[in-house]
C-alpha cells in the first residue's frame, strides 16, 4: 500500500505543473483531460487496482464525480487551455434504469465535462431517451459518423467542434464502434461510414477549418485506435474508450498519440500537447499523466448532495418486465441438465451477433435458485449475471470444438459444463472423461458424440475441418477458466462485444416487456445421467 500511495502523491503533484518536459521552443500547451466508460458509476468504487502497472493490485477506493469535478477545476487553474472530455458508455446501471439518463448526464454536465462523444450504451434505451437526457446539459455533443437525421437526436449533436485558446485552434471529432448495429437495438441512428473513412474525411475538413491540433474522441477500443492510426495521418491525439484499457504509457503511431480513458472514473487521463510559437505540434514532447481520482481529493459538495438525492429515490428493486414461466437457475438444472434459461439467453446472443454457435459454461449462470413467474427485476438479473463477463466472438475449427465439448462432458456436474446454441450434442457419462494437464489433453475423452451444428436452418454433422464463428464469455475465452485453453490457443479474430447477460436481457425487456423461457428442445442429451454428483 505504501508504494501505491507514494505513486499516487507523485502523480497528483504533477497537477500543479503545466508541462514537466517543456523546452524553450514550447510557446503553447493544450491539455486534454477526461474519462471513458463511466458505466453509471457516479460514486467512488472500491476494488483492486494496479496503478503501477506491475501486476500487483491493491485494494483502494477511487473515482466519484464529485472528486472528478475537483480535479477538473484544478487542471483548469493549472492550464486554462484545458478541454475536459468523455468518450462514452456512461449511461449504465441503476441511475440509468431509474432516471433514464437524466441523473447521469446532468451530473456530468455539473462536473464540468465540455465535450461528449457517444458510446454504444448511450443508445441502450433508444435515441428518444438519450435526447431527453441531454436537455439542459452544458457540454457539446459530437456524432461525426452517425446519421441522426431521422431520430430524436437531430440538432442535438455536431459533426465537429473547434475550440480556440490563445490563437491555437483545436478541432475535435468522434468515432463510434462499427459494431453499433450488433450491440444495440437502436435503429433510428445509423453509422454513416467506416471508422477509417470517417477519420480521413474529418482530418481534411478540420484542416480546411484551419485547426492547428486535431483530436479524435473515439469509442472503438484501443486496438482499433492503433489500427486506425496506422491508416490515417493527421490526427494528433486519439483519446479513446470502449475497451476499458488504462495504458501504462501513451501509444505512438507516427505523429499520432493514443490514450484510453479506462473505466468507472477511477483515473483521469491528462494529455499535454505542446506547440511552437508558429503553432506546430511538438509530437515527440506530448505527454500523458494518469491521475488517480483519490479519496484524498476534496469532493464537490453540491454534486455529492445531488447524487445522494438521486440515490435516495432508488426503489428497493426495479421491475424491468415480466416472465410467464419460472426461471430455474438451480445448480442441478444448470450443471447437470439442459437449461431452458441458458437456452433462452444463448439463443438471444446467437441471434444478436449472427454467429454459428454460442457456448457458455454453467458457472456463468448464477442465482442458484428458481425465480417464480412474475416480475423480472434488476436484482434478479444481477444475481443471474453475478460475474458480468463480457461476450467474445472468435473463429475456431470443428476439430477443437469436439475437444471443447469433451471438456464439457468431463465437467458434468461442475461449472465447466457447457450450454450451447446453434449446436446439439450427446453425452454418455459411462464413457472415458477427457484428462488435461498444463493446457494439453493427456487422455482423449469418449463421452461426446452426435454433434451437429445448425447451418442455414438445417442440422449438419460437425465438420472437423470447418471454421465456425463462436460466441462465449471472457472467463473461458480470455482467462481459460474451467480448463478451456482452446479458445486462446487456436481461436482467431477474437473480438470483445462488451455485452453481458444483464445488458442483453435488460435491453430485450425494455423493448418487449415480457421474457419467458421456452421448453427444452433436446440440444443436450445425457445418457446414464446421475441425479446428484
Amino acid at each position: 500500500m505504501v508504494r501505491s500511495l507514494k505513486t499516487l502523491f507523485i502523480i497528483c503533484s504533477l497537477i500543479v505543473s503545466l508541462y514537466a518536459g517543456s523546452t524553450s521552443k514550447v510557446a503553447h500547451t493544450i491539455t486534454i483531460a477526461g474519462t471513458a466508460d463511466l458505466q453509471g458509476m457516479l460514486e467512488p468504487v472500491s476494488g483492486k487496482y494496479d496503478l503501477d502497472f506491475d501486476g500487483h493490485k491493491e485494494e483502494m477506493t477511487l473515482g466519484g464525480l464529485s472528486r472528478i469535478s475537483t480535479l477538473f477545476k484544478q487542471l483548469k487553474i493549472d492550464n486554462p487551455s484545458t478541454v475536459t472530455v468523455s468518450t462514452g458508455d456512461d449511461l449504465m446501471n441503476r441511475y440509468f434504469h431509474i432516471y433514464k439518463g437524466r441523473a447521469i448526464l446532468s451530473s456530468i454536465s455539473d462536473v464540468g465535462y465540455e465535450l461528449y462523444a457517444f458510446g454504444n450504451h448511450e443508445f441502450d434505451k433508444g435515441s428518444e431517451v438519450l435526447a431527453k437526457a441531454l436537455e439542459g446539459t452544458s457540454f457539446q455533443t459530437l456524432c461525426s459518423d452517425l446519421n441522426v437525421s431521422t431520430s430524436a437526436l437531430k440538432g442535438k449533436c455536431r459533426p465537429y467542434v473547434i475550440k480556440e485558446f490563445d490563437g491555437v485552434r483545436v478541432g475535435f471529432f468522434s468515432m463510434m464502434t462499427e459494431d453499433l448495429p450488433l450491440v444495440t437495438s437502436e435503429r433510428n441512428v445509423t453509422i454513416i461510414s467506416d471508422n477509417v473513412t470517417t477519420a480521413k474525411e474529418m482530418v481534411i475538413l478540420l484542416k480546411e477549418k484551419e485547426s492547428d491540433v486535431i483530436v479524435a474522441l473515439s469509442h472503438i477500443g484501443y486496438k482499433a485506435d492503433v489500427r486506425l492510426a496506422k491508416q490515417v495521418k493527421g490526427i494528433d491525439l486519439i483519446f479513446g474508450g470502449h475497451s476499458h484499457d488504462y495504458v501504462k504509457k501513451m501509444g505512438r503511431i507516427g505523429k499520432t498519440a493514443i490514450v484510453n480513458g479506462g473505466e468507472k472514473g477511477s483515473q483521469v487521463i491528462k494529455v499535454d500537447i505542446p506547440l511552437t510559437k508558429e503553432l506546430k505540434v511538438l509530437h515527440k514532447e506530448m505527454s500523458m499523466t494518469a491521475i488517480p481520482v483519490s479519496q484524498t481529493l476534496r469532493p464537490n459538495e453540491s454534486i455529492d448532495k445531488k447524487i445522494v438525492k438521486y440515490k435516495d429515490g432508488f426503489p428497493a428493486t426495479i421491475v424491468l418486465g415480466q416472465t410467464k414461466r419460472e426461471w430455474d437457475m438451480s445448480k442441478d438444472e444448470i450443471r447437470q441438465d439442459e437449461s431452458a434459461v441458458a437456452n433462452m439467453i444463448n439463443d438471444m446472443m446467437r441471434e444478436q451477433f449472427k454467429v454459428d454457435i454460442v457456448l457458455n459454461n454453467g458457472g456463468a449462470f448464477r442465482g442458484q435458485k428458481s425465480y417464480k413467474a412474475g416480475p423480472v427485476t434488476d436484482t434478479m438479473l444481477q444475481e443471474i449475471d453475478e460475474f458480468s463477463n463480457y461476450a467474445y466472438s472468435l473463429k475456431i475449427k470443428g476439430l477443437y470444438l469436439k475437444e471443447i465439448l469433451e471438456r464439457s462432458a468431463a465437467s458434468y456436474g461442475e461449472g465447466g459444463f457447457l450450454h450451447p446454441s446453434g449446436l446439439r450434442y450427446r453425452i454418455t457419462l459411462s464413457g472415458q472423461p477427457q484428462l488435461l494437464k498444463e493446457k494439453a489433453v493427456i487422455k482423449q475423452g469418449t463421452r461426446v458424440d452426435e454433434v451437429e451444428v445448425l447451418i442455414d436452418d438445417r442440422w449438419q454433422q460437425l465438420d472437423l475441418d470447418r471454421e465456425y464463428t463462436i460466441l462465449s464469455n471472457s472467463f473461458i475465452v480470455n482467462q481459460e477458466g474451467d480448463g478451456y485453453f482452446w479458445f486462446n490457443k487456436y481461436g482467431t479474430e477474437l473480438k470483445n462485444t462488451y455485452t453481458t447477460f444483464y445488458s442483453l436481457l435488460a435491453d430485450f425487456l425494455r423493448r418487449e416487456k415480457v421474457l419467458t423461457p421456452g421448453e427444452k428442445d433436446g440440444r443436450i442429451e445425457i445418457l446414464h445421467a446421475k441425479k446428484s454428483i
